[in-house]
């Protein structure tokens, strides 16, 4: 028995295909998910129902205006054929020609639930944390096994390998997931340890990101105590998480980059802080010291004032004493010259004489008076 081979039976696969004109020519409506332009000018994308999906292909040279002004989740009519990727055997619809028809289901949802946790409040700016300086330990919530976690981990080990990181793995992907980060980022985000927390999720199409949309999971990291930084999908990608988020990382680097300090960078800002400060120190010393010079030099001429005046007061003082010394011994002198003058008068004969002289004329007065009154008529 002869069995065909994989590639006979995708050629047939692709033969009929091509020979079936209603797929070589055909209107597709869907909305676009995983949209990429690639380095060479070519557009890539999902096209999907609710149901299922199928890999599309834009050339560079059918790229139009309207392809250009696409974007993840518009719904779109697109006009091609479908053709078998032989290599690996897989089917693609190749556009010819593409027709916006506004935003898609997943887009507008989107939009919705975008609008109403901005009315409640969930990405207000007032309610955003600032990250530590010098966070020590850092939560990470992520898948292990991902890119993610490794580029964390490089870029702590060459910025900061002191750091502690304490991992989480959560599931990134799939149905319910949504409720699991919710309830990881709700756990880490209430630890007391914790310095900064990172939720972190590689690259993906909108549906591949679409758990990090979910109202659950903005309310944990909008009601989380620590500082919450997310990094999730690539660059262009914007969930609802990132608004929700105190900080939104381009990319897991960019969120590491963020979290880590560079602990270099930090021994030179801590030696240049410790040469301002020795430098004001030293200022402040040497100004004190010629504000001690400057005070012992008056102080000195105060004490120089002092002596002085303790000096003209014991003067005046002895001054004063020998003033009435002297004024005493003057009186002494002249009390002892007063009773020896009148120890010399009452000696001198002239002055016996003159007062012998008095009595006796006192004597006559008295004689007379006496002699008078007995001869007066009685």
């Amino acid at each position: 028995m002869k069995y065909a081979s994989v590639t006979d039976v995708v050629r047939r696969i692709k033969d009929d295909i091509h020979g079936d004109y209603r797929l070589q020519s055909i209107a597709m409506e869907g909305n676009i998910i995983g949209l990429k332009r690639a380095s060479n000018g070519h557009y890539y994308m999902n096209i999907r129902d609710d149901q299922c999906s199928i890999r599309a292909i834009v050339f560079r040279s059918r790229v139009t205006a309207a392809v250009r002004a696409v974007r993840e989740g518009d719904h779109v009519v697109v006009i091609g054929a479908v053709n078998v990727y032989e290599k690996g055997g897989a089917l693609s619809f190749i556009i010819e020609q593409l027709f916006s028809q506004g935003t898609g289901s997943l887009q507008a949802q989107y939009e919705r639930i975008k609008n109403e946790l901005a009315a409640q409040g969930y990405f207000d700016s007032s309610h955003k944390k600032e990250l530590p300086r010098f966070p020590w330990r850092i939560g990470v919530l992520t898948s292990k096994t991902g890119a993610v976690l490794h580029d964390i981990y490089k870029i702590a080990g060459e910025r900061n390998p002191y750091a502690e990181i304490i991992l989480h793995p959560i599931p990134v992907q799939g149905d319910g997931v949504d409720t699991a980060i919710a309830k990881a980022i709700g756990e880490m985000g209430r630890r007391k340890d914790l310095d900064v927390l990172i939720v972190g999720r590689g690259g993906g199409s909108m549906e591949d990101l679409w758990c990090f949309n979910s109202p659950a999971v903005i309310k944990a990291i909008y009601h989380a105590s620590v500082p919450v930084i997310t990094a999730i999908g690539h660059e262009t990608d914007t969930t609802l998480a990132d608004y929700a988020a105190d900080v939104r990382a381009a990319t897991p680097t960019h969120a590491a980059e963020m979290a880590f300090f560079d602990v270099s960078e930090a021994e030179m800002d801590l030696a240049a802080l410790a040469d301002r400060a020795y430098e004001r120190v030293m200022a402040c010393i040497e100004d004190r010291q010629r504000w001690v010079e400057q005070a012992a030099g008056r102080l000195n001429l105060q004490r120089y004032d002092a002596f002085l005046a303790m000096r003209e007061a014991r003067l005046a003082g002895l001054m004063e004493q020998a003033d009435r010394q002297l004024r005493l011994h003057l009186e002494q002198k002249q009390g002892k010259l007063n009773t020896l003058t009148a120890s010399l008068q009452a000696l001198n004969p002239a002055a016996s004489c003159a007062a012998a002289t008095a009595s006796s004329c006192s004597m006559t007065r008295s004689l007379q008076i006496s002699t008078a009154c007995r001869k007066r008529p009685r």
